[in-house]
């Protein structure tokens, strides 16, 4: 513009600083804002408040603080957002103790600024120095109002302050502010995490009698407590409980307590709040499946769990890496490899990353069906996905090789595994050591225990056994000649 002759007045700059705030482009405003200040354009404190708004919230609150200087050095006076967006960033921060300072500087103060340094305090567990600016509000000509109380009886249930929690509430309501849901919320959460039921009801009955109603974030959290201290029964009575107050259970209430069900074993009544869900026209979630089919298929239903899978992924879901270990290694064990290969397939499709798990699981498979080339082929496929084999992978592969007789191969794995910077343990050894005496390679398996023992890997009562088992028939001298003493 400077170029073809236009200047950009104060109004311009300020729109566009504006603008390129509320999009994110800080660094952008800030630069703007310094060239409008060198052309001699007198910014207001809205055009301060935007860039200090946005450092702020990106963290660079020091920077913030030195815009602030300039700004007084300019002639323009900080306000109170200024000042409540510096002492919200010192907050988020958590240097509590410059937000502190700063508010005794304030030339103006109001409930706002309070608050956000109260709740700044609360939130670092500075009670003393929370509860010393909460004194100091009417020195100051501020005195707290209901967001005051709130705060300070959040911050006191978050230290587990819960009698003085409840002590400002009653002060709350004698000072003439009611305390709203969220606050009594926050209360009955509390009472729920530290299993006191009794007073969790009471306050229920009090809100009811005063005409508020929970909402489903304050229901839930109850069930959570609920199950997590094992009272299902009285858990899954909040359901219908909420239904009657007008609050409909969501799939964060149903999952809570399938959840719970499944770890308990309670499969049926899982089962069966999974049927009243979709009977209710609560639409079941990624969460919801998978948690039913982990248990289906610990519970050794994994044909169940195949079908709610099928079901899963009608619906739109996806199941996660765990759900689909479940089902390849349930279908393994049913003898289904080739199946489990296409779920390993599926998953990629999918876009979801099989893990080491997936892979180990269909290794072991493979060679117990004496199909070790497909479990060296999947071991390489593993390595191309960007997964590094562990030592159960390369035991699992070691005596995969070792079972179909290829000795050769499985050592020279061995050799790979320290090329690689995996370490063998005593099962490697084992193995080996124990397939080279069924083999009759007695000397082999000799110099096997040597080469463990040399290595600082000790050897266990598995490995006494099989060497003392197969010597025993031919000479323990032997074994004593070729093993040097450990």
């Amino acid at each position: 513009m400077a170029r073809h002759g236009c200047v950009p007045d104060a109004v311009l700059y300020q729109t566009v600083i504006h603008a390129l705030c509320d999009q994110g482009g800080v660094d952008e405003a800030a630069t703007l804002l310094n060239e409008m200040l060198l052309m001699g354009c007198a910014a207001d404190v809205n055009t301060f408040d935007d860039v200090v708004r946005g450092l702020c919230g990106l963290g660079r609150v020091r920077e913030a603080a030195r815009l602030v200087d300039r700004m007084m050095t300019k002639g323009c006076m900080p306000g109170m957002m200024t000042y409540g967006f510096l002492l919200k960033g010192l907050c988020r921060a958590k240097q509590v103790d410059e937000a502190r300072a700063m508010l005794g500087r304030v030339p103006e103060l109001n409930n706002v600024l309070f608050n956000t340094v109260i709740g700044g305090c609360l939130a670092e567990g500075k009670l003393a120095e929370a509860t010393e600016l909460y004194e100091t509000m009417g020195l100051k000509g501020c005195q707290p109002d209901a967001h005051t109380y709130s705060i300070l009886i959040h911050g006191l249930c978050k230290l587990g302050r819960l009698g003085s929690a409840v002590r400002l509430l009653r002060e709350m309501e004698k000072k003439g502010f009611a305390p709203n849901v969220v606050t009594y919320t926050i209360l009955l959460h509390s009472f729920c995490k530290n299993g006191m039921w009794d007073d969790t009801r009471a306050m229920l009955e009090e809100m009811s009698a005063k005409g508020l109603t929970i909402n489903s974030h304050g229901y839930n959290g109850m069930i959570y407590a609920l199950c997590k201290d094992g009272r299902m029964d009285e858990a899954m009575r909040i359901i219908p409980e909420m239904r009657s107050q007008g609050c409909k259970p969501d799939i964060c209430t149903y999952n809570t307590i399938i959840y719970h069900l499944c770890n308990n074993e309670q499969m049926e009544e899982a089962e069966h709040l999974f049927d009243n869900l979709l009977e209710e026209g609560v639409v079941a979630n990624a969460i919801t499946y998978n948690t039913l089919i982990h248990a289906l298929l610990h519970d050794g239903r994994w044909q169940d769990a195949v079908r709610l899978a099928n079901e899963m992924i009608l619906h739109g879901c996806s199941l996660d890496v765990a759900s689909y270990n479940g089902l390849i290694k349930a279908m393994c064990k049913d003898g289904n490899v080739d199946r489990s290969l296409v779920l390993l397939e599926e998953m990629a499709e999918k876009g979801i990353k099989p893990n080491n798990v997936s892979y180990n699981i269909l290794i072991s498979e493979l060679c117990k069906a004496r199909r070790v080339r497909d479990a060296l082929q999947i071991s390489k496929e593993m390595l191309n996905q960007g997964l590094t084999p562990d030592i159960v992978t390369y035991n699992m592969l070691i005596n995969g090789l070792c079972k179909m007789g290829w000795m050769h191969a499985a050592l020279n794995l061995l050799e790979k595994l320290h090329n690689e910077n995996v370490h063998p343990d005593i099962i490697t050894y084992n193995i080996l050591i124990s397939w080279h005496c069924k083999a009759r390679l007695l000397d082999d398996a000799a110099m096997l225990l040597n080469r463990a023992v040399g290595g600082g890997i000790a050897p266990n009562e598995r490995t006494w056994s099989i060497m003392v088992q197969n010597f025993a028939r031919k000479s323990l001298s032997i074994l004593a000649d070729q093993v040097e003493v450990y």
